[in-house]
């Protein structure tokens, strides 16, 4: 069984077997020159802050977080930030205490309305957080003067500051993915090289996440189990292994999902009696309540993992096809396992392999070394 260590922010992330299960840390390397990228700080004219084109998926948004709460830190205090993100994700920085107004768009391109907003706001630097030339082109037409991301993809003639195009490294990455929204940070200012920041808070979490359903008793043991995951099969832990740490618990399981995850959770939520099963019946915001409650969780390389370790939440998270060193959980305390045979990572949906070598890196974890890493990351 491969469990992953911690290791320091300059080091080295490597495989290893270890006899004691131990906390995930993401590894960042080391920090980029203090003038890589950088606008010029005499330069600036803040005006009235500092605009974030957010990012469009729920996992990608939450990698963002330590950059954007390094960004506020960067910002003249006199000075607000605003962050510009599609409406299905505004509850993650109502969350952020750092965030000053949150500016929303439905569907896929900003709309009228928001660019209105947005000029009003007067911000003076954006930065342009997703690596789509659409996102580029929104902040270009919102008029922002200076604009900062990443060249490629066409966009290099809509900002006015830019950094390289973002790496894509083949196989095994070295380095989290937030580092590359930290160097982004680090174009508006000095920032220190880490992840630590405060958690996403729902106010009244507590009374939120009883009226979705389960009813938070602090002095009781409650654990999140999220079985799906929407990238597909390849990073989904059989439901049955998911059922039986349920069934070893001691305390109230709670089983969240989405719609199309329902047939899971309700596999996993049959046979216990101390179960709740919120699958499809909660929005973000209620999701964000329960997983604040939560003792602990357990859950895929998912949405959910990102969310709850954002929160703050402790758990243990199961990887299958994807890349623990690029994309684990960043937040709380958390274990991370994953079985990496020959053929991972591969970054499959489904399993290309067939027999018994289907799914062999999902089917090697077991549930009683799930149990263990929960026990673990509670204590």
């Amino acid at each position: 069984m491969t469990r992953f260590p911690p290791n320091s922010a300059g080091g080295t992330a490597k495989k290893c077997t270890m006899s004691t299960l131990e906390t995930y840390q993401p590894v960042l390397g080391r920090a980029p020159a203090p003038d890589s990228g950088r606008i010029d700080r005499s330069e600036i004219e803040w005006r009235n802050g500092l605009l974030v084109r957010a990012t469009n998926w729920l996992g990608d948004t939450l990698m963002t977080v330590p950059a954007v709460y390094r960004m506020r830190r960067a910002v003249p205090s006199s000075c607000g930030v605003f962050v510009l993100c599609p409406e299905g994700l505004a509850p993650i920085w109502e969350a952020a205490s750092w965030v000053n107004e949150v500016i929303t768009f439905p569907g896929k391109r900003v709309n009228r309305g928001a660019r209105e907003r947005i000029r009003r706001l007067r911000p003076g630097v954006a930065v342009v957080l997703p690596n789509s030339f659409g996102s580029a082109l929104d902040i270009w037409r919102a008029g922002v003067p200076r604009r900062l991301g990443r060249r490629g993809r066409g966009r290099s003639m809509l900002l006015t500051d830019r950094l390289p195009t973002w790496p894509r490294p083949v196989g095994r990455a070295s380095e989290h993915q937030v580092r590359r929204y930290l160097e982004l940070a680090g174009g508006v200012g000095d920032i220190d090289w880490g992840t630590a920041c405060p958690r996403l808070e729902i106010s009244d979490a507590a009374g939120v996440a009883a009226g979705s359903g389960m009813a938070c008793d602090m002095g009781k043991p409650s654990l999140v189990v999220a079985p799906g995951a929407a990238y597909g099969p390849a990073k989904q832990w059989p439901a049955e292994r998911f059922a039986a740490v349920a069934q070893g618990w001691e305390g109230l399981v709670v089983v969240v999902g989405t719609d199309r995850e329902k047939g899971d959770a309700a596999y996993v939520a049959a046979d216990l009696k101390n179960v709740v099963n919120l699958a499809g019946k909660t929005s973000l915001r209620q999701l964000m309540a329960v997983l604040s409650c939560a003792t602990c969780v357990i859950a895929n390389d998912s949405g959910v993992m990102h969310l709850a370790a954002a929160l703050g939440a402790h758990g243990v998270a199961i990887f299958g096809s994807t890349d623990p060193i690029a994309t684990g959980p960043v937040g709380g305390r958390w274990i991370v396992l994953q079985d990496s045979p020959d053929c991972a990572p591969c970054f499959a949906r489904r399993c290309a392999l067939a027999g018994e070598d289907s799914y062999k890196c999902l089917r090697a974890i077991s549930v009683a070394t799930a149990l263990e890493a929960l026990e673990a990351v509670r204590a």
